[in-house]
């Protein structure tokens, strides 16, 4: 993973938009499969009605309530979770009916492909019960559901079986290894999503600084090595707050905290996006700027000093020095970069601080 892109934990307002969009996604997904369904309902209807009874007298109902459906998925207002419901209790009844139907109340050997589309039916509603409910109690309900359609069957076929009850069982034991094959998939699923997680958390804890929440110096040195390899044109301003250890023993650690995160945030909120801010060690940050000109890299590092003067502190001047220095086109390193920007910094430091020296 690119240690760039580490990704940070959500914030509550963060959570809330991914999971805004998650649902449109769905709300559109669901929108869509009911402007597909409406038609193919109605021709249904429309060629079979007078020929079965439970399509003449039940589609209809199907009908409006796809309808209602989709005037629900328009209405913003409405969860999306009380749709998803209501069409999966709805979807479920449908079947087990049409099923208790044509066992009944048709020639089962002459209706047994109807039948079979049933069961795939009964598919369809296992695996959007898997996508809308937790799996735990989506399995318990596929299981129970299961259960009604083999008490059916078996208040159809005993005492007295048929030539049928062969394919009947076929049919039950399809659905019981696809319900319990989704589980498994949905189960592998969330554990691998929870395992990328956790990777993801421990390789952000190991390259963001916590205090300040910037990359720290691991991070931001394995940056400046893949810019190094591409031969990309770029400087780097190392930072140090002045006076720091004096600020540290007359006010606490507790406030030199405070200093170097508000020096952080004073840091990050003036660099572009494609810039990089990081806490190299104690009171020392890194700058690296790329895709900009000398002229410019220059009139950034005297934004910093300038902007970390604003900072406010009891009656106290903050200040920072600044050494930078431009990546040469042959030849540089990290160590290399990193000990010009030190010493012009001890330049600048020597010069009185709160200055700008370049190397």
């Amino acid at each position: 993973m690119d240690r760039r892109n580490s990704p940070l934990p959500l914030s509550s307002r963060e959570r809330a938009n991914l999971s805004h969009k998650i649902a449109e996604r769905k709300r559109w997904l669901y929108l869509l499969a009911s402007f597909v369904a409406l038609p193919s309902i109605y021709f249904v209807w429309r060629f079979y009605s007078d020929t079965e009874v439970f399509v003449r007298y039940v589609y209809p109902f199907l009908m409006a309530e796809t309808v209602l459906w989709i005037g629900a998925l328009l209405w913003r207002r409405i969860p999306l979770a009380y749709i998803e419901y209501f069409v999966l209790t709805t979807m479920a009844l449908l079947f087990l009916a049409k099923y208790s139907y044509y066992l009944f109340y048709e020639d089962i050997l002459a209706s047994w492909k109807e039948i079979e589309t049933i069961a795939g039916g009964m598919l369809v509603i296992f695996i959007l019960g898997y996508i809308i409910l937790e799996h735990q109690l989506a399995l318990r309900l596929s299981m129970l559901y299961l259960a009604l359609t083999v008490v059916i069957g078996l208040w159809k076929f005993l005492p007295t079986p048929t030539e049928a009850i062969i394919d009947w069982i076929r049919i039950e034991t399809r659905l019981l290894i696809i319900s319990l094959f989704t589980f498994v998939l949905a189960k592998v699923k969330d554990d691998l999503a929870a395992s990328q997680k956790q990777v993801s958390y421990w390789e952000w804890q190991a390259n963001i600084d916590h205090l300040t929440q910037l990359p720290n110096r691991r991070m931001i040195s394995a940056i400046i090595e893949e810019i190094l390899e591409n031969q990309l044109p770029f400087a780097i301003l190392l930072i140090d707050l002045d006076d720091f250890k004096c600020f540290n023993d007359t006010f606490g650690h507790d406030v030199g905290d405070v200093l170097l995160s508000r020096l952080a945030f004073t840091l990050r909120s003036n660099l572009r996006a494609t810039d990089h801010a990081a806490r190299w060690g104690g009171e020392e940050f890194l700058v690296l700027t790329k895709d900009t000109s000398q002229e410019q890299t220059l009139q950034l590092a005297e934004r910093l000093r300038s902007e970390a003067e604003k900072i406010e502190f009891d009656e106290n001047r903050l200040s920072i020095s600044i050494g930078g220095t431009f990546c040469k086109p042959q030849g540089d390193n990290l160590a290399s970069l990193i000990k010009r920007a030190d010493t012009a910094l001890y330049t600048a430091k020597a010069q009185g601080r709160n200055c700008v020296c370049w190397e």
